[in-house]
C-alpha cells in the first residue's frame, strides 16, 4: 500500500505494476513523439476519439494513470488526472477485438459434445482440459485463479485476482463445496495438483494454459463448432448462477466489489442452463455480506451511471 501523487491510496501487485508500465511504453511509441513527457501522452491519449474500445481505453487510461501516480507534484497530477478521464470516446461500429471475440454462451448440449471429444482424445491434455472445462462451469474462475486455488474444509479458497486497488470485495473468496459429490470434490483437488505440476514441467502457467486451449481448439475445429475457451465457461458459470442465486451471491461468486459488473459485462440469466439439481457452488454468507448492492436496476443504466462517473473524473463503478 501507498499514497500517490493525488494522495490516493494504491495497492498493486508486482506483476500488475510490470505490465502497466510495458503498456505505458507502448503508449509512448504510439504517440511518435520523441521522449514523450506525460502531460503529451495525456493529450495524445484524451483526443484519439472514436478509435478504441471503451475496454481497450480503460486498460490503457490505467497505464497512464500509474505513471501519473509517480509524479511528486501533487497539484499538475490531479489536473493531469482530471485531463486523463475527459476522454476520449469509444469507437462505436467496426469488428470485435481480442477478448471481446469470445463466446459467451455454448449450449448444454453442444459442451457436453466438446467434454466427450476431449475425454476420448488420445493426449493427457485432452482430459485435464476437459475436467478444467466442466469444473469451471460450476465455479468460473478467472483462469489465473485456477493457480492459486485450495481445498479446505469444504471450501474452495481462490485468491481473487482483481482485489488491488479496492477493485474486489476482498483477498479471497471462498465457494462452498456441499453441492458435490464426495467423488466431485477428489476430483475437483486432483485436478488443482495436477494442473501445478502440468505447469512446473511446461515451464510456467502461461505456457499451460496455452496448450490447453490449443487442444481444446483443436477439438471444437474437429466438432465444427465454433472456439470456446476458458473464460467463455466463466460466462456460462454466471448465467447460470443468475438463475439460482442473488445477485450479491453472484457478485461474491465472481469475486466482484459490486453486483454492477456481472449485470453489465457478463452474460446474460437466459444464456445460462437450466438443471434440475443444481449443482453451482455457493459463495460463503461473509463473502456475500461484503458486496456492494448496484443502485441501477438495467445493464444500460449501469452502463451510463459509469460513464458519468468516468466523464467527472470519478473511480469507476465497475469493480
Amino acid at each position: 500500500m501507498s499514497i500517490d501523487a493525488t494522495q490516493r491510496e494504491v495497492s498493486r501487485s508486482f506483476g500488475t505494476v510490470a505490465a502497466y508500465r510495458r503498456r505505458y511504453r507502448q503508449l509512448t511509441e504510439m504517440t511518435d513523439l520523441p521522449r514523450a513527457t506525460v502531460t503529451e501522452v495525456v493529450e495524445w491519449f484524451r483526443n484519439r476519439n472514436g478509435i478504441w474500445s471503451q475496454a481497450t481505453i480503460r486498460q490503457y487510461r490505467a497505464a497512464i494513470r500509474q505513471e501519473i501516480e509517480t509524479m511528486q507534484a501533487s497539484t499538475e497530477a490531479a489536473g493531469l488526472m482530471a485531463r486523463l478521464y475527459s476522454g476520449p470516446t469509444p469507437r462505436k461500429h467496426g469488428p470485435p477485438r481480442t477478448s471481446a471475440r469470445k463466446r459467451r454462451s455454448v449450449a448444454l448440449q453442444e459442451f457436453d459434445k466438446l467434454i466427450g471429444a476431449l475425454q476420448s482424445g488420445g493426449h493427457p491434455d485432452d482430459r485435464l482440459a476437459a475436467s478444467l472445462l466442466a469444473h469451471n462451469v460450476l465455479l468460473f474462475l478467472r483462469p489465473c485463479e485456477w493457480q492459486s486455488a485450495q481445498v479446505e474444509a469444504g471450501y474452495l479458497v481462490v485468491q481473487n485476482a482483481k482485489a488491488t486497488n479496492g477493485r474486489s470485495f476482498g483477498p479471497v473468496r471462498r465457494r462452498c463445496l456441499s453441492s458435490y459429490r464426495k467423488s466431485q470434490v477428489k476430483g475437483l483437488t486432483r485436478l488443482l495438483s495436477t494442473l501445478n505440476s502440468r505447469a512446473i514441467a511446461a515451464g510456467g502457467y502461461r505456457l499451460l494454459w496455452a496448450r490447453l486451449a490449443a487442444r481444446v481448439a483443436r477439438a471444437c475445429a474437429k466438432l465444427r463448432i465454433k472456439r470456446i475457451s476458458l473464460y467463455t465457461t466463466r460466462h456460462i458459470g454466471m448465467a447460470t448462477a443468475k438463475g439460482q442465486m442473488t445477485a450479491k451471491q453472484v457478485a461474491a461468486s465472481a469475486g466482484h466489489k459490486k453486483t454492477v459488473t456481472a449485470a453489465s459485462h457478463y452474460a446474460k440469466k437466459r444464456s445460462g442452463w437450466h438443471l434440475k439439481a443444481p449443482r453451482v457452488a455457493r459463495p460463503h454468507p461473509d463473502d456475500v455480506k461484503k458486496v456492494i448492492d448496484s443502485p441501477k436496476a438495467t445493464r444500460q443504466a449501469n452502463l451510463e451511471a459509469i460513464r458519468e462517473r468516468r466523464e467527472h473524473g470519478l473511480p469507476s463503478l465497475r469493480m
